[in-house]
């Protein structure tokens, strides 16, 4: 039996022979983002200032992209399946058909309302179901309908306030394979739910810390939709082998206020 590889072995083949490079993107982007006791009060203004500026709250309270001129499909609503938790962890996995199958638009609406919808709580607070740093949800959904029943075939912005899929532009597969680095899956893919981050949502308030709070929602995001998709039998598969600038036009995200961070490719029922 081998024996495990030691930690320190996995850093050699990262940097080389000749060690931690001074100017590593990672261990510059983990540095500037922590917190010390020292510099943490610094960014109080920001923590300050939001209570006192309305137009300011209006804002963080709406916390999406609208875009209620477009055409677009109303999603329908349904309560989520009463499903043991248990069951629905045991049966999440990473997968896709062989071929493509139709998910219906009740589907695709329950993955969106369980990965990123509104919902209300106390005191007519909006929340959504993610935990998200300072309610402030800088996150955006995009859905690319392939085979969707219901649903034509185009790129979607899905607004979470109205559960509606927004119809920006028609969709061209070949663009779309072009972005993934297995251009195959796209031929097995029913829908792509596209996740992009409004980073400056979460920095005005975090600074740097801000970006990786906005991975980590992302993260949770993406999470939510694999476990409502394993509720409902649905095959997801979680993606990070894309191309992001190609990515960014096929949603139309200028890569620099919002950038694609996460997507996940469903693939109708099991």
């Amino acid at each position: 039996m081998s024996r495990p590889l030691p930690t320190a072995h996995f850093a050699s083949i990262v940097y080389g022979e000749q060690g931690v490079d001074p100017g590593d993107p990672a261990e510059e982007l983990h540095e500037a983002s922590r917190l010390y006791a020292h510099v943490a009060p610094q960014r109080l203004g920001a923590l300050l200032a939001l209570p006192g500026s309305s137009e300011l709250q209006q804002t963080v309270a709406r916390a999406s992209r609208l875009h209620r001129q477009r055409p677009g499909v109303d999603l329908p609503r349904r309560p989520h399946p009463a499903v043991r938790f248990r069951d629905v962890l045991r049966r999440r996995q990473s997968s896709l058909p062989a071929i493509r199958r139709t998910l219906r638009a009740v589907e695709l609406g329950d993955v969106l309302a369980a990965s990123y919808g509104v919902t209300l709580w106390h005191a007519g607070s909006l929340r959504r179901p993610v935990p998200s740093a300072g309610a402030l949800y800088p996150l955006e959904v995009y859905v690319v309908a392939l085979a969707v029943d219901g649903v034509e075939s185009a790129v979607y912005h899905y607004d979470p306030f109205h559960h509606r899929l927004e119809r920006l532009r028609e969709v061209d597969e070949s663009q779309l394979a072009d972005s993934l680095v297995d251009p195959t899956l796209v031929s097995r893919s029913s829908a792509l739910v596209i996740v992009t981050a409004m980073f400056w949502r979460s920095r005005f308030k975090y600074g740097v810390r801000g970006y990786r709070f906005a991975l980590l929602e992302a993260g949770h995001l993406t999470q939510n939709v694999g476990l409502a998709a394993a509720a409902m039998r649905l095959s997801a598969l979680p993606l990070g082998g894309f191309y992001d600038r190609r990515v960014d036009a096929v949603v139309g995200a200028d890569g620099l206020d919002e950038a694609t961070v996460h997507a996940v490719l469903l693939g109708g029922r099991e």
